[in-house]
């Protein structure tokens, strides 16, 4: 068997669930084939959805400063931004943007403004873009952060009713008008949210630690315990 179906081979038997042994398999390979650039990158894809994000970030800084690899480039600032190390991402970022503008990347570089309090230009960047394009989901929810960020939840509140009226189940959105309205202190409609959301993902790990705070604060201990032990 040559090394192509080989990879190919561990790649299906991962991503049917065998993931550490296939993940093992393919450090064993890739050992004695470390000059072989899809092999590196399928690695620290493994790497990457495993958590893995040391070894990840190794095999992607290699393949961008080796071969200036661009999906390289995008799984690294994807990595900073779970980390939420955004100056590094933000570095990637306009590294990519140099060589292409990619709608995507460029939704990403405001979300990230975002994070790190620079609202205008993020404002900025999701204006342009909604101006070609008013239902563009992306755009339209990182504009949304930057309402709630600056205390404008009435914006914000119109904002993420417009996303739901392009995708109705926008879990998102669903999250976002929950806790806009928590902070206006309209706590009847913030758990009507929340509990919408949870009907579309009982498994969200970021959804349950939203709601189990909402109830926490509102000194509903026993619900706030549950949703905590749900989360964990």
């Amino acid at each position: 068997m040559n090394l192509i179906s080989q990879i190919n081979n561990i790649l299906k038997r991962f991503e049917t669930g065998d993931k550490l042994k296939s993940y093992r398999d393919l450090q064993k390979i890739f050992k004695s084939n470390k000059d072989n650039s899809l092999l590196r990158y399928n690695l620290a894809v493994i790497q990457q959805e495993l958590n893995l994000n040391q070894e990840a970030k190794i095999n992607y800084i290699h393949l961008i400063k080796t071969e200036n690899n661009l999906k390289a480039m995008i799984n690294l600032y994807n990595i900073y931004i779970s980390e939420a190390n955004y100056y590094e991402a933000l570095n990637t970022i306009e590294s990519i943007l140099k060589k292409e503008i990619m709608e995507n990347v460029v939704k990403d570089k405001a979300f990230v403004l975002y994070k790190l309090n620079r609202i205008e230009e993020a404002k900025n960047i999701c204006l342009f873009y909604l101006k070609k394009n008013n239902k563009n989901l992306g755009f339209l929810s990182v504009i949304g952060q930057c309402f709630f960020h600056e205390g404008n939840y009435d914006e914000a509140i119109k904002i993420f009713e417009n996303i739901l009226q392009i995708d109705t189940k926008n879990l998102s959105a669903l999250n976002s008008l929950a806790r806009t309205y928590h902070e206006k202190r309209e706590k009847v409609k913030a758990e009507t949210y929340y509990l919408k959301a949870l009907k579309i993902n009982k498994l969200s790990f970021y959804l349950l630690n939203n709601i189990a705070g909402f109830y926490r604060e509102e000194l509903s201990y026993d619900k706030a315990i549950d949703y905590y032990n749900r989360a964990l």
